[in-house]
This record gives structure tokens, sequence and C-alpha cells, in this order.
């Protein structure tokens, strides 16, 4: 572990600081976290907006469950 400190120290000490803020290594991690946030917004307005017709399915659901007959 100090081994790889010891490396990464090394490495901002002899990188010039224009080439580490030019790094773009974290981007894919942050466009795969604004779609993930973008998905999940998109999935809470659905659900908002069909919330309706999904208590109004369920409760069908279950009224047909218990009108079968008990011996199935």
């Amino acid at each position: 572990m100090s081994e790889r400190f010891a490396l990464i120290i090394a490495r901002v000490l002899t990188t010039d600081l224009k080439e580490l803020v030019k790094r773009e290594e974290g981007q894919g991690v942050v466009e795969y976290g604004i779609v993930l946030a973008f998905v999940a917004v998109a999935l809470g307005a659905v659900l908002v907006t069909l919330k309706g017709y999904i208590v109004s399915f369920i409760g069908k659901v279950g009224a047909d469950l218990a009108a079968l007959p008990a011996s199935l």
C-alpha cells in the first residue's frame, strides 16, 4: 500500500499540472452516473403518471385471486 502511495506521489511531483487537469479517466464514470440519474428520474415520472393504472391492476389481480376456489 505504501509503495503504491509513493508511486502516486512521485507521479504527481514529476508530472506537469496541466497534464493532470487534462486527464479524462473519470469522464466515463461521470457519464454513466448522469445516464443512471436520468433513467431513475424518468422511471419515477412514469410510475407517478401510471400510479392509478398500477393500483387498479393490482386490485383486479387481488380480487381474481380471492375469487379462486380454495381447492386449487
